[in-house]
């Protein structure tokens, strides 16, 4: 049974966090619980140390007799939930040194533009496509699923489609406009990726959201999908345009690869490949690699050509394309990144010294 006390003290660490604006409460015993702000972890030491008992109250006061059967069962759950009424988490527990422990991302239902965000004109205007692939990608805590969410309200604002998105969780919900947009969760709507777009191929849906590509069958259904007039933005983990690209082909056997890559080639729109860094007077930054799928990057896409597209990306910047190595250039010396922070993600360290000084 969960306690009051200990209830009230995390919905406090909850108030907290909006009240910092922070991005992630995280909660392990043993330690004080722990802010990430501005892309820093920041312990709460004013806080009493967690225990066991503290951490099974949280627990039991945040997910259902369900929930914690499959944690019981699995040692780990992905989760959304709503808080204090208006506040949306995703949410991950897990097993630490025996115990349980919690990560609450906090879910924003701010609405942001995409100039205020920094999202590159050039990946919007892909959103007005008849067709194709479009691929966000980026580590982990790098700002994708607001991108996705960002194109989707640009699409649900103006144009009367039929969307339908798979994520593990559902992380934003997203309101009916002129489209309509049905989500659904993988492991709670839909057994997996691959068999809810499987029964796709004769729906009327025109956009779809895969929020991740586990494995060779979700592949050849998002290529199917994407060539067949229908707009689909892939949510990939790579940190460039180049490796998401090379993941899809990768996936593939190579009896398939060929015929794999020729689909690649065909359906792709374009890639963004980003990054959050700590802005300079606080707050943080996106910084965005930017590939648009030009008849001369599908053909080398097409032929496996993949590491030629780089000397296409670096001479097409006045098309909207940009490496990451010169993003990161641009935006140390915009002043919007420190130096040190642009050079420890760049791609090639040597190269963005040259960028950076011209």
């Amino acid at each position: 049974m969960d306690s009051p006390t200990d209830i009230l003290h995390f919905e406090k660490w909850l108030g907290v966090l909006g009240e910092r604006n922070g991005t992630d409460l995280h909660l392990t015993v043993g330690n004080a619980p722990l802010l990430r702000l501005d892309g820093q972890i920041v312990p709460l030491l004013e806080e009493e140390i967690l225990t066991p008992e503290r951490m099974d109250a949280i627990m039991a006061h945040l997910f259902s007799e369900a929930e914690l059967a499959e944690f019981k069962a699995t040692k780990e759950l992905i989760a959304s939930l709503t808080l204090k009424k208006i506040m949306r988490f995703r949410a991950h527990a897990f097993i630490s040194r025996g115990f349980p422990s919690l990560s609450l991302r906090y879910v924003s239902a701010a609405e942001r533009t995409a100039e205020e965000l920094g999202i590159p004109a050039a990946v919007m205007a892909l959103t007005d496509s008849g067709g194709g692939l479009l691929i966000i990608t980026g580590p982990f805590d790098s700002g994708k699923t607001t991108t996705v969410k960002t194109l989707l309200s640009k699409i649900n604002h103006s144009q009367a489609k039929y969307i339908i998105t798979f994520e593990k969780p559902i992380e934003y919900l997203l309101p009916s406009d002129k489209a309509a947009i049905i989500q659904r969760e993988v492991g709670r709507d839909v057994a997996d990726y691959a068999s809810g777009l499987a029964a796709l191929a004769e729906e009327d849906v025109n956009v779809v959201v895969v929020g991740a590509l586990p494995d060779a069958a979700t592949a050849e259904q998002v290529l199917q999908l994407a060539n067949s007039g229908r707009l689909v933005i892939l949510v990939g983990s790579s940190r460039q345009a180049i490796g998401a690209l090379e993941q899809i082909r990768d996936l593939y056997g190579e009896a398939d690869r060929a015929r794999a890559l020729n689909l690649l080639g065909d359906a792709l729109l374009g890639i963004v490949a980003q990054i959050l860094l700590p802005k300079v007077g606080g707050g943080r930054v996106l910084v965005s690699e930017v590939l648009l799928a030009t008849n001369p990057v599908k053909s080398l896409i097409r032929d496996n050509k993949l590491a030629q597209i780089k000397n296409i990306m670096q001479t097409s910047r006045a098309a909207g394309m940009i490496t990451l190595d010169n993003a990161l250039a641009s935006a140390s010396k915009a002043g919007l990144v420190s130096l040190q922070d642009a050079k420890e993600h760049a791609i090639d360290p040597n190269q963005f010294t040259i960028l950076v000084s011209h």
